[in-house]
């Protein structure tokens, strides 16, 4: 099962991390947060505490299919192969 990005997604990312997707992925995640880090000025903060004013929605970006190309005949060939008869 192949899953890749779209062009529009990586131009975002590249965008907002100021390093290219295929900068991201050959880099250890703390090269990536350093790099970010400096891009941004100033620490990176991850939370573990869930917000209640924001309930869970689902990604939008994959009810748009716009973060990911699925090979769908593929994927259908794949799901297919792992069903018992």
């Amino acid at each position: 099962m192949q899953i890749a990005l779209n062009q529009e997604s990586k131009q975002s990312i590249e965008k907002v991390t100021g390093l290219s997707y295929d900068q991201i992925i050959s880099m250890e995640i703390e090269t990536i947060e350093n790099a970010i880090e400096k891009k941004i000025g100033k620490r990176l903060k991850f939370r573990n505490k869930k917000d209640s004013r924001l309930p869970s929605r689902g990604s939008a970006y994959l009810a748009l299919n716009r973060f990911f190309d699925f090979n769908r005949k593929k994927m259908d060939r794949f799901i297919d192969s792992l069903s018992v008869d």
